[in-house]
């Protein structure tokens, strides 16, 4: 058996040397090919300055076969020393190519995905390219806007990615990370985001601002997290400083918030008609007229709010004539329950909405009603609430006066 082996082994070793030795007399024959030779450079010639890819792949595979052929033949040293060097570099250029070219087909994808308002394939083109790109902020635009549009429609499948894309791209827009936008005649413009998303610097911000705070109350519910950028917005000077939907939706937030404060006061005026007693009738009389002014504190602010919509939306003409009417019904229902009438109230608007609007995160203070003047007593009288409110009125809702699309 070891006879066997040695044998085989010095067999296979034969062949190998043997195999050696035709290619090297292959070799040595090729570097006798001159016209072998100059018919692969001159085709590689022709080919090098052509731009398209396949060109390119055909010179890269031209200029290789030169080498592996004629290599080692003294005659083509200077043509072997060029492509040394010019085959890494014409590597180098297929691969950016077909970089490019993919690319630009994934670019092609974001971009019809943004005219067809396709959020899957928004958000799907979009990681791609972010993958590849992750300083585009342009990509991030159409990324934070479409789950915006989307809710519009009721639908908030996209409400988690979208506000996460519009906060990362709000991030980077106002540490004015750069868009390198151009215009038609290559210009540099201040523009930034893609196709009918791509608009002027500021003006891309206040829309992702807006998007972020429609997201965060409508979309994540939370409403308190969006209450501050939305008072942003009324700060600035975009087109959502006299959105009147916006308003209707801190409106709306009073109203909301104001509705367990209700409930506690129609609590503790049963209980304080089940009361047997003066002295714990008295000490929940107390109790009741504190609940009752914090909650005509919040019915204000609401008044306040749905008031500035009433007026934007009067600004703007025929065109927002319902939400103008649907909003005009909701004072009269706000104004009926904070002050058991109807008249003045279009004066108490005018001079509340002439200040400033409170800032919705702030504390709201309280609004305590002067005591009714009384020969008998100077107490309210056992089991009756201040006159001020009729807290077990049934409030709207406040949503019937949102209209949560803002027009553009």
């Amino acid at each position: 058996m070891k006879t066997i082996f040695r044998f085989t082994g010095l067999a296979v070793l034969a062949v190998a040397v043997l195999g050696m030795g035709a290619t090297a007399a292959s070799a040595q024959d090729n570097c006798g090919d001159a016209d072998g030779q100059a018919a692969l450079y001159t085709k590689f010639t022709e080919l090098y300055p052509k731009t398209d890819l396949p060109s390119r792949k055909e010179a890269l595979n031209t200029a290789k076969s030169f080498v592996e052929k004629y290599g080692t033949c003294e005659a083509v040293a200077e043509q072997k020393k060029y492509f040394d060097t010019a085959i890494p570099a014409i590597e180098k250029t297929v691969k950016d190519q077909e970089g490019r070219m993919a690319m630009g087909a994934l670019f092609k994808r974001f971009d019809d995905a943004v005219s067809a308002d396709n959020a899957d394939e928004i958000l799907a083109a979009g990681k791609e390219i972010l993958a590849k790109q992750p300083d585009n902020v342009n990509i991030l635009v159409p990324m934070g806007m479409i789950g915006l549009v989307k809710a519009y429609a009721k639908d908030l499948k996209y409400a988690d990615d979208s506000l996460k894309y519009a906060q990362m791209a709000l991030a980077e827009l106002k540490a004015d990370k750069p868009c390198n936008r151009k215009d038609k005649a290559g210009n540099p413009t201040n523009n930034c985001g893609v196709l009918k998303w791509e608009m002027a610097r500021p003006d891309v911000i206040n829309e992702l601002t807006f998007s972020t705070a429609y997201l965060k109350y409508y979309g994540k519910n939370d409403r308190k997290g969006a209450l501050p950028i939305y008072y942003e917005l009324t700060q600035g000077s975009s087109r959502f400083k006299e959105e009147p939907r916006l308003y209707a939706t801190i409106g709306s937030y009073y109203v909301d918030a104001s509705d367990p404060i209700r409930k506690e006061v129609v609590d503790l005026i049963t209980k304080q008609k089940a009361a047997t007693t003066d002295e714990e009738k008295e000490k929940l009389e107390g109790e009741i007229k504190a609940k009752v002014a914090l909650l005509n504190g919040y019915t204000e602010r609401a008044l306040d709010a749905f008031g500035r919509a009433h007026k934007f939306a009067e600004k703007k003409g025929a065109a927002e004539a319902p939400l103008k009417a649907e909003l005009y019904k909701t004072l009269q229902a706000l104004y009926q329950r904070r002050f058991e009438k109807t008249d003045g109230m279009d004066k108490w608007i005018a001079d509340t909405t002439a200040k400033p609007l409170p800032n919705p995160t702030s504390e709201v203070t309280p609004v305590a009603d002067p005591e009714p003047t009384t020969t008998t007593s100077s107490t309210t009288p056992a089991g009756q609430a201040a006159p001020a409110t009729k807290p077990a009125t049934a409030a709207p809702n406040g949503k019937t006066a949102v209209t949560t699309k803002p027009k553009k």
